[in-house]
């Protein structure tokens, strides 16, 4: 992940725009709040399925880190995000240098 992308999710983290986890990943789905899903290097198949099924339409990444690198910049471990607010999604997938899935 380049240094603006970083930084940018390291804002959005800040922001209190990022659900860490399966569970609030998936909560922040069914809310209809979901703008961008974040997948770890070591997220399961599984789980990129579910959750992707869940948010038809939104946009999905696949960040090059696994979770435990994750934890290491954002202070907490998860092997998939949700991003919830539209303008950090849309810096996010401007500044990706991941392939985008979905959406």
């Amino acid at each position: 992940m380049n240094e603006k992308f970083r930084a940018l999710l390291g804002f959005a983290v800040k922001a209190g725009k990022v659900s860490f986890g399966h569970d609030a990943a998936k909560q922040c789905i069914r809310l209809k709040r979901a703008k961008l899903l974040l997948f770890a290097a070591d997220a399961s198949q599984r789980l990129r399925e579910e959750l992707t099924g869940l948010a038809e339409g939104v946009p999905a990444l696949d960040l090059p880190e696994n979770a435990d690198e994750l934890a290491a910049l954002l202070g907490r471990r998860a092997a998939a995000l949700a991003v919830s607010d539209g303008g950090f999604a849309q810096s996010l997938l401007k500044n990706a240098d991941t392939t985008v899935t979905g959406g």
